[in-house]
C-alpha cells in the first residue's frame, strides 16, 4: 500500500500524430494510479491533434489541453513543465514524467514507478520498456527484468556507459522539485542526452524495475530515428562531448566511462549515415578520427560494452569496412526488425518538427 498518493503530473508533447494519439491518451486515463494529470502540449501541429487535445481536457478534468507555436520537444516539454510549476501547492502534485504522444503505457505504468520510488527511498524512478514494432512484434530490451537502485555516481557511470540508468526521459517518474533550475536545452535534438545527467547529478540515489510499462513506437521505416538525414543528427556529438566533459570535471573516477560515451555518439552518428544512405566522406573520416584515439581506453576497458569494441573494430579498417557490416545488419533489421548491436542510435526521444 503506498503511503505518497501525490498527483503525478505526466507531460505529453504532441505534433501531427492525430492518428495515434487517442491510444497514448487512453492508456494513461486507464492508469491504475488513478490521481494522474495529463498535460497535452500541442507543439503548433497542423493536424487534428489541437482539436483532439482539447477534446480530451473537456471530457476529462484530469487532462489539461495547451497550445504553443512549433517550436520542438524541448520547448513543448518546457513548457508543460512550466505549466505544472504555475499550479499552486499542494494541488500540483510531488511528481512529473513524460511520455511521446506516438507512445504507450500499460496501466501500471505510474503506480510501479511511484512503488518503486516508496521502496527505495530514490529520487527518480526507471521502468522497462518494449520497442514496439507492429501490435504483435516487441523487443523486450530487459528480459531479465532487473531491479537495483544506485547512487548518484553509478547513475552517472550508468549513463556513460548506456547502462541500465539511460538517459531518456520517458521511461521515469521523476521528484517535481528536480525541474525547478532544469529545463531541456531547445533546438537541439537529443535532449534527453543532453538534459538527464544533470537531472541525476540532483539525485542521492535512483532506482529501476525494469519490468516492461512503456511501448516505444519505433515503425518499420523510421529505424535510427528516421530514413532522411539531417546535419542536426550530429547534436548527438555534441551533447555527448558535453556530457563527457561535464563528468570528467565532477567525476574524475570515471574518465574512462566518458570516453565510452564519446566513442558511442560518434558510432551511432556513422551508423545513422549509413542506414540513412548519407554519403558525406568528409564527415565520416572526422568521426572516424575522433573514434581511434579513445579506442585502446575502450577496448582495453572489461566495463565497456562489447557492442562499442564490436563498432570499433569494425572502425579500425575504415569507414569502408563499417559501413559494409552495417549495410548489412539495417537490411536484416528492417526484414526481420532483428535486436541492435553497437551504434544504433539510443532512443533518447523521437524527431519533432
Amino acid at each position: 500500500m503506498m503511503k505518497d498518493k501525490s498527483p503525478v503530473n505526466i507531460v505529453v508533447p504532441v505534433y501531427n500524430v492525430a492518428d495515434l494519439l487517442s491510444r497514448c491518451v487512453d492508456s494513461l486515463l486507464a492508469q491504475t494510479y488513478e490521481d494522474v494529470r495529463i498535460v497535452l502540449v500541442d507543439d503548433g501541429s497542423t493536424d487534428d491533434c489541437p482539436a483532439i487535445c482539447d477534446r480530451y481536457a473537456e471530457q476529462d478534468p484530469r487532462v489539461t489541453s495547451l497550445h504553443r507555436t512549433n517550436g520542438g520537444l524541448s520547448a513543448a516539454r518546457n513548457t508543460g513543465i512550466d505549466h505544472v510549476f504555475s499550479i499552486e501547492e499542494p494541488s500540483r502534485g510531488r511528481y512529473i514524467a513524460f511520455v511521446d504522444s506516438d507512445d504507450w503505457v500499460e496501466p501500471g505504468y505510474v503506480e510501479s514507478m511511484l512503488e518503486t520510488l516508496e521502496e527505495s527511498g530514490a529520487d527518480a524512478a526507471q521502468c522497462g520498456h518494449f520497442i514496439s514494432y507492429a501490435p504483435d512484434n516487441e523487443d523486450d530490451k530487459d528480459p531479465a527484468h532487473t531491479r537495483t537502485t544506485l547512487d548518484r555516481a553509478q547513475a552517472v557511470e550508468s549513463l556513460c556507459r548506456n547502462g541500465l540508468w539511460d538517459v531518456t526521459a520517458w521511461n521515469k517518474l521523476y521528484r517535481l522539485d528536480l525541474f525547478r533550475q532544469i529545463r531541456y536545452p531547445e533546438g537541439l535534438l537529443y535532449e534527453d542526452t543532453a538534459t538527464t545527467y544533470l537531472i541525476t547529478q540532483e539525485c542521492d540515489r535512483v532506482a529501476a524495475d525494469m519490468t516492461p510499462q512503456y511501448h516505444y513506437a519505433q515503425r518499420y521505416t523510421s529505424i535510427a530515428n528516421g530514413t532522411t538525414w539531417k546535419d542536426s543528427k550530429l547534436d548527438l556529438v555534441l551533447a555527448g562531448d558535453r556530457m563527457a566533459a561535464w563528468v570528467c570535471e565532477h567525476y574524475p573516477d570515471l574518465k574512462t566511462a566518458a570516453a565510452e560515451k564519446r566513442a558511442y555518439v560518434r558510432l551511432s552518428t556513422l551508423s545513422q549515415m549509413v542506414n540513412t544512405g548519407h554519403h558525406d566522406k568528409d564527415l565520416a573520416r572526422r568521426l572516424r578520427r575522433e573514434v581511434l584515439p579513445l579506442a585502446p581506453t575502450v577496448l582495453c576497458d572489461r566495463r565497456a560494452s562489447k557492442r562499442d569494441k564490436l563498432g570499433i573494430l569494425a572502425l579500425l579498417p575504415g569507414f569502408w569496412c563499417y559501413r559494409a557490416i552495417w549495410s548489412r545488419y539495417y537490411e536484416a533489421k528492417r526484414n526481420r526488425t532483428v535486436a541492435g548491436p553497437t551504434g544504433t542510435p539510443d532512443t533518447t526521444g523521437k524527431e519533432q518538427s
